[in-house]
């Protein structure tokens, strides 16, 4: 008998979590999982989705008052309608109640919003094995105390009737421990996947790719993969860019990506007078050839769990430097693979940038390691990991005689 599980994830924009989600519902082994996914209706990845429901015969229903962002109306309205499927869903597993109970249904929840909303909404219908993701949590230390309070706090409430929290570092389950958060044997450390295989075996000229891009195949050139949001601190990015391009004129800052911040994105770099050196691409689909024109990738977020993006740069054998947050050192060691500078630390970053540009022998080195250590982001281990905590909780299920229903 297959086991049902029910993936949540809010926007389906083109994120780390979200991709997450797909490639698992896509790969989840259809001997002995049926998957369903819950989202919102908007984001670049709802084709996708489409496409792989189509393809793999998973069902999905999309929810437009389930957002990223907190609207307390259709936050509402979105915690009702999820709860109304889960219910149905588990009104038809339960018509031998024997065999429910030997085999529940699992609600997977993914991200802070369709996180704390999907749990609320599996406790409210009776699901016995909820399951959150931690992408990263919702609080930090860029807020004021007020808002992370109650970010913790609500954390704190849903992880009293979760059943299992994965984490994607062990940096996010520190964190979660230290706001108490759960308890440690509620956690798992399993790090989030890609396809790395698609970014290992592309073959692409990188000149033919700059031409292509309207880059000279000469000049220096630093990229970023990044959502246009604060939490991604892409105004940095652009900071960076005039302090480097102060010692390298002609090197050329290249950016995939888009969101709420693009107006004063462009608006900083007409100001400070980089129209020549940076461009914006918007979300490409072409990530893996893009890649191969970077000399280097940089990444200045404020906050993170594990960043999916930095398993691609690194199978791509492209050197990183990053803002030292959460779990990102469990995947670039400074000095090693790349360079970790603290969150905001325009100059740090400039010095790194520039160190790493004029030394093509240290790029190469730590492009290298980056793809020995690639292999943590695999995406076949992640989900075989997470086959493993549904079958380990259904084994608990057994031996509580299904705990209560």
């Amino acid at each position: 008998m297959k086991t049902r599980v029910i993936h949540i994830i809010a926007k389906l924009e083109l994120g780390g979590a979200q991709k997450v989600v797909l490639e698992t519902i896509r790969r989840l082994d259809p001997q002995r999982f049926e998957s369903v996914l819950i989202t919102g209706s908007e984001g670049l990845l709802v084709e996708e989705a489409v496409r792989i429901g189509q393809d793999h015969n998973i069902k999905i229903y999309f929810l437009p008052h389930l957002l990223r962002e907190i609207r307390p109306l259709q936050d509402l309205r979105a915690l009702l309608n999820i709860k109304k499927i889960l219910r149905q869903i588990r009104n038809s597993e339960i018509g031998n109640r024997k065999s429910y109970l030997r085999n529940p249904v699992i609600v997977h929840t993914h991200g802070s919003k369709a996180g704390v909303l999907g749990r609320i909404a599996a406790k409210m219908a009776n699901v016995l094995i909820i399951v959150h993701t931690i992408h990263g949590f919702a609080f930090h230390e860029f807020q004021n105390t007020w808002m992370k309070r109650f970010y913790v706090l609500l954390e704190r409430f849903c992880g009293k009737f979760t059943t299992i929290l994965i984490a994607v570092s062990n940096a996010t389950q520190r964190k979660g421990l230290l706001e108490r958060i759960g308890s440690p044997s509620q956690y798992r450390v399993i790090p989030p996947g890609t396809v790395l295989d698609k970014f290992l075996q592309e073959k692409v000229d990188p000149k033919e790719k700059r031409r292509e891009l309207g880059i000279q195949s000469e000049v220096p050139v630093v990229g970023t993969i990044t959502c246009f949001k604060p939490q991604k601190a892409p105004l940095d990015f652009i900071q960076v860019a005039r302090g480097v391009t102060q010692s390298l004129p002609n090197c050329q800052f290249v950016v995939v990506g888009d969101g709420e911040l693009r107006e004063e994105i462009e608006g900083l770099i007409q100001r400070l007078g980089l129209v020549e050196n940076v461009k914006l691409l918007g979300w490409r689909w072409d990530v893996p050839e893009v890649l191969s024109t970077f000399d280097l990738f940089l990444l200045t977020s404020l906050w993170e769990g594990l960043p999916l993006v930095h398993g691609e740069v690194m199978s791509e054998g492209k050197p990183i430097v990053a803002t030292r947050v959460e779990g990102t050192p469990e995947a670039i060691v400074d000095g090693v693979n790349g360079f970790l500078v603290k969150p905001r630390d325009i100059d740090g970053m400039v010095d790194r940038v520039l160190h790493l540009l004029r030394d093509e022998s240290l790029r190469k080195r730590m492009g290298d390691e980056g793809r020995k250590r690639a292999g943590m982001f695999d995406i076949q281990k992640m989900v075989e990991r997470i086959e493993e905590v549904y079958l380990e909780q259904h084994k608990v299920r057994k031996v509580t005689k299904g705990g209560n229903s």
